[in-house]
């Protein structure tokens, strides 16, 4: 049938900052000396029977509901995609503009730059919808157990500190033995290949469960991902668009950073690439759909943090309380509940779960296990910025991303948006097969 065509449109908008603002991703802000790669918004449009989708990657932290709902609610007017089926998923880069209040610092956004991100990402949305064309689709995928690492590690007692706190874990009063990582990696880089009616890719959608924060420094960069879209080009073409999501990886962290990133991005790419030239065509008709779920979620509250959590950690010998003791206070001052997305989309036999914040590695691998598709990946920080998830067992253990601020929603909470992207995964699958 001529309306199962799967038609596709990829494109990108340039979303650099000026240069000067300040940079986002540690505790403190950072001087902008310029820019090393640029920060884009790369869309692929998917349309199957009438039904259209957009997934975006963006090369930032993380957007807010603020800047994400007009962003959605433009590109729809634009296109006529419902807002339902449009993703904008965050890379979460450490080199990228501070986008809202809260992250470690107060006051220190530029309002001229977040009020023209909504349109931008809007325009890729609109030319990624403009330059849809028939394509074939194949899925492949690597295994990457090198470059990364689960980076919590726990001690005896059962408690955590993070791999960069080597004063605390190298303390033998505080930590007299270490246990182990306290979990796993997910070692999935997905990459589905678009190609055109003549056989050449026109663009690459691609997940990996990894931190994006191995460049640092004191430039715009995009990180690993930018090395990835040139070396893909390299293999594939200048025509081809890489749209980057960002799996569950709040707890997963880079090996390979700093001076030795390049070594790390280039080896991610390879991966890539032999994933992207050995990936399985997709026959027959292909299905493209989405869903969207908001849910009201709790908070965390005071009380819920215990009294020891800040000062027993260890930012290079202080706990850093100057920073967490007024997250607590700004947190309280916000509603007890918060409202938050969660979406659902497929292309063919590839399933999206999206969350609205950094998902824990052990919720990333739930929502695959329990996905009906033969292939999900988790799209972290679409939508929306909450920050991070943690499991159950990972509040018990402490450590930094537990910390009120670092955490914003209730355990009860995290668990019910991710139970909710396995009940959407569930609905796409009953209704489409």
């Amino acid at each position: 049938m001529a309306g199962s065509q799967l038609r596709v449109g990829f494109a990108e908008v340039d979303v650099t900052p000026p240069t000067g603002l300040p940079m986002c991703g540690g505790l403190d802000p950072r001087p902008n000396y310029g820019t090393a790669d640029p920060l884009l918004a790369k869309t692929i449009v998917a349309e199957s029977e009438g039904r259209k989708i957009a997934i975006v990657g963006v090369d930032i932290i993380g957007l807010p509901r603020s800047i994400v709902d007009p962003a959605i609610a433009d590109a729809a007017q634009r296109t006529g995609i419902a807002p339902g089926a449009i993703l904008v998923c965050c890379s979460h880069t450490h080199s990228g503009p501070y986008t809202s209040d809260g992250l470690y610092s107060f006051d220190i956004t530029d309002a001229a730059y977040l009020g023209s991100l909504p349109g931008r990402i809007a325009e890729s949305i609109e030319r990624a919808s403009k330059a849809l064309q028939p394509a074939t689709m194949a899925i492949g995928r690597s295994l990457v157990h090198h470059g990364l690492h689960y980076r919590r590690v726990l001690c005896k007692d059962g408690k955590a500190y993070n791999t960069w706190m080597p004063g605390a874990l190298n303390d033998l009063e505080r930590c007299p033995q270490v246990i182990g990582a306290g979990g796993p990696i997910d070692p999935e880089l997905w990459v589905a290949r678009f190609d055109g009616t003549d056989g050449k890719p026109v663009g690459i959608l691609w997940n990996f469960s990894l931190h994006v924060n191995s460049r640092w420094g004191q430039r715009w960069s995009a990180d690993y991902p930018a090395v990835v879209a040139e070396e893909m080009q390299k293999a594939f073409g200048p025509q081809v668009i890489c749209v980057f999501t960002a799996g569950a990886c709040a707890n997963i962290n880079p090996t390979l950073g700093g001076e030795r990133f390049r070594e790390g991005a280039e080896y991610f790419a390879s991966e890539a690439i032999a994933a992207a030239k050995r990936a399985r065509p997709v026959d027959g008709p292909i299905v493209v759909d989405a869903v969207r779920r908001d849910l009201d979620v709790p908070r965390r509250t005071r009380e819920s943090q215990p009294p020891e959590a800040i000062g027993r950690l260890d930012w290079g010998g202080s706990p850093r309380a100057d920073v967490f003791e007024p997250m607590v206070d700004w947190l309280e001052s916000t509603p007890p509940r918060w409202r938050v997305p969660v979406n659902a989309a497929r292309i063919g036999p590839l399933a999206v779960a999206s969350n609205p914040g950094e998902l824990f590695v052990e919720h990333g691998l739930s929502i695959k296990q329990r996905s009906p598709f033969p292939h999900t990946v988790v799209a972290e920080l679409t939508n929306d910025l909450i920050l991070y998830q943690p499991t159950r067992a990972a509040m018990a253990q402490q450590g930094y991303e537990t910390l009120i601020g670092a955490n914003r929603v209730a355990i009860d909470g995290i668990e019910r948006i991710v139970d909710t992207a396995v009940e959407l995964l569930q609905e796409l699958w009953e209704r489409n097969s």
